[in-house]
């Protein structure tokens, strides 16, 4: 099968089954207002999204002989209700409207708030909702993993596993927020972010769940998926300044609104004028910044080469990260050929 056949398939089969479990969730429970809010969580939940972490720990478990079956596909479920959990305060933290093109969770509870003409504030009422849902969507997840059919101590160690990742994507979000507060965030600084908030939590977690749902315990994966997790995450960021909002989902001023310290705005601070410097920190973090002061960062990260170096650095950690996996004992050479695809693939998103 091919890696993109094998995408569609997986992601389908995982969505099929999200659907299945909204729709039993639903049914127990009690109140209209619990109700509304599995409905908005499940609309959230199923609204785009390449089920990337779910695929992942699929194909961790597939690289270790496990057989494939409906458990690994529930199992592997509960990684987008952590996916929704963690989005949903993040888009409360940031302060966006947008998720995948729609309003995000709070914001549909703001809405929702003047709409029915409650009392107090609309902001804070969808704030606290949102807050809500994301601790709903992680009890979700835990419900889903603990309850399939796998030995219970793999289970333990999968749900110890889960706990590990979302406890290090916390440190990741707590050097997240105070890289816009304190003006010397470093190259060090960032990479460490990255390895913490993405490279573990949507590649190397993922990957390890799945192997430890097999039987194994995923030892060698790392250097594969921390590689290529962290130039994951350095694409990204080149999306996010020079993408557009169609593609985005948000808007293309998002990262530069929000103060996003990221590998291409740091270079671009060491080697730029003090002008340059200047218009930099005029746009960072101003919530109110113009397609004109974009367009001035994008050519000024340009005519640094900060663009270049983020370029290269990926691209080398994408060929350090395969030629690990390579090198790494499999029983699924299917599943090992999908991992190298998806490694050319991450850095060959178009923006």
């Amino acid at each position: 099968m091919e890696p993109q056949e094998m995408m569609g398939k997986y992601k389908q089969e995982v969505e099929e089954y999200l659907r299945e479990f909204f729709n039993e969730k639903k049914k127990e429970l009690e109140h209209w207002s619990s109700r509304e809010a599995c409905e908005i969580l499940e609309e959230y939940t199923l609204r785009g999204g390449k089920r990337i972490r779910a695929i992942l720990m699929i194909m961790g478990y597939r690289l270790y002989g496990g057989n494939m079956g409906r458990d690994i596909i529930k199992a592997a479920s509960s990684l987008e209700l952590v996916q929704s959990y963690l989005l949903i305060h993040d888009d409360i933290m940031d302060e966006s409207e947008l998720r995948r093109g729609k309003k995000t969770v709070h914001k549909i509870y703001e809405d929702i708030h003047l709409k029915r003409g409650y009392g107090g504030s609309p902001k804070r009422f969808g704030e606290n909702m949102g807050i809500t849902l994301g601790d709903l969507a992680n009890a979700y997840a835990l419900e889903i993993l603990s309850s399939s059919n796998f030995p219970a101590d793999r289970k333990i160690k999968a749900i110890e596993k889960l706990n590990e990742i979302i406890e290090y994507t916390g440190y990741g979000q707590i050097i997240d927020i105070y890289s816009g507060m304190v003006e010397e965030f470093r190259e060090e600084d960032l990479l460490l972010l990255h390895r913490y908030k993405t490279a573990r939590y949507t590649i190397e977690g993922p990957l390890i769940l799945g192997a430890i749902l097999a039987g194994e315990s995923g030892k060698g994966l790392e250097k594969y998926a921390i590689s290529v997790g962290v130039a994951f995450q350095l694409h990204d960021d080149i999306l996010g300044l020079f993408g557009n909002e169609e593609k985005l989902g948000k808007p293309v001023t998002s990262d530069l609104a929000e103060g996003k310290k990221t590998l291409l705005i740091i270079k671009a601070l060491e080697n730029a004028s003090e002008e340059e410097r200047r218009e930099i920190f005029n746009a960072l973090g101003n919530p109110a910044v113009t397609m004109e002061q974009l367009e001035r960062v994008r050519e000024i990260v340009k005519k640094t080469g900060s663009l270049d170096y983020s370029i290269k650095m990926a691209t080398r950690l994408i060929e350090e990260g395969k030629s690990a996996l390579r090198h790494l004992e499999v029983k699924d050479e299917e599943a090992r050929s999908f991992l190298l695809w998806l490694a050319d693939y991450i850095i060959k998103r178009s923006y």
